[in-house]
């Protein structure tokens, strides 16, 4: 009993010593994440899971009255208004983009000269990093009071990310996480990379693009936030529309994507087709430019140029009074 008592009160201090030492580390990591600025000036604040974080209202300018990149709005819609909610991650809100030059302001100057005889606004609730579940829950907890008529859902190829393990967002999720125990987020990570790794060399071996390899190691948790939007769209009497964004191919090839990537990815499209929900799928589009046109700078597989900007509203307008969706 001495001898057992001893190993549990070693493995005890063993652990203790571990989670001071991940703390350390991670307080370093946090300082990374700054890089030199204060925490009341990174721009983000914390929230409740899933969202993790939020954007501070106002921030330097830059940030509306309501936390989004976007013009000043108000909550109520007035009469005869046709309001276009559109949710996304940092391509929606892309920082280095002037604002009259994103999209979602593109695509309001271009269906208000569709319809001139209508009132339309697409208002902006677009966050870094965000990945499927946090914009769901952005919907379902900011987006719906603002009365929209519609809810547009520009989905990056990298939403299957979760937002702690896999860090698509400049490490803010794990900035702002703050998990109980150090050691047993740390396992978890390693945990997971390493039945991801396992998972895809058994099943999914011609994946090249890391994003889809994402897309195939999460599929389910995907395809249930998938569902849980078509259900929120139903309940609330509001469609939602999806633009699905692809990842830009290494070297500016399309070639890249292999065999198996564009199989999984039409899979992708599918599935929200499937589900009920009308789907652009951009990458066609995209496949008749030049990469280098549309990508905001080599090696940036996730954002585009103002070019690719103008692109996409261009797209997106003509698909939407295309299909008559704008009624």
């Amino acid at each position: 009993m001495k001898r057992l008592a001893l190993s549990l009160l070693s493995l005890l201090v063993l652990l203790v010593l571990f989670e001071v030492a991940l703390q350390v580390r991670e307080i370093g990591k946090r300082k990374e994440i700054l890089a030199g600025r204060s925490d009341a000036d990174l721009g983000t604040i914390r929230a409740d899971p899933p969202l993790l974080y939020t954007l501070k209202p106002g921030w330097h300018d830059m940030f509306n009255s309501h936390g989004f990149r976007d013009v000043e709005r108000s909550k109520a819609k007035a009469e005869n208004v046709f309001r276009l909610a559109v949710v996304g991650d940092s391509v929606t809100m892309q920082m280095d983009v002037p604002l009259e030059k994103l999209f979602v302001r593109r695509l309001e100057h271009n269906l208000r000269g569709e319809f001139p005889d209508r009132t339309i606004e697409c208002l902006a609730f677009g966050v870094t990093g965000y990945c499927a579940a946090q914009e769901l829950a952005l919907m379902r907890g900011a987006v719906l009071d603002f009365e929209p008529d519609a809810i547009l859902w520009q989905f990056h190829l990298n939403d299957a990310s979760d937002p702690v393990i896999d860090g698509n967002n400049g490490g803010l999720g794990r900035y702002y996480a703050r998990p109980r125990s150090q050691v047993w987020a740390h396992l978890r990570r390693k945990v997971d990379h390493a039945l991801k790794k396992r998972f895809l060399r058994r099943h999914f071996q011609g994946l090249q693009q890391r994003d889809l390899q994402l897309q195939a190691w999460n599929w389910d948790h995907t395809g249930t936030v998938i569902d849980q939007v078509h259900g929120m769209s139903v309940a609330a009497g509001i469609p939602v529309f999806v633009v699905v964004f692809p990842s830009w191919p290494e070297g500016g090839d399309w070639g890249r994507y292999t065999e198996a990537d564009n199989q999984l990815y039409e899979a992708l499209v599918e599935r929200f087709r499937g589900a009920g929900l009308e789907t652009l799928d951009l990458m066609p589009v995209f496949k008749r430019r030049p990469v280098s046109e549309l990508q905001r700078e080599p090696g940036d597989l996730w954002h585009p140029s103002v070019r690719g900007h103008e692109v996409m509203a261009q797209s997106i307008s003509r698909w939407l009074v295309k299909e008559d969706l704008v009624s």
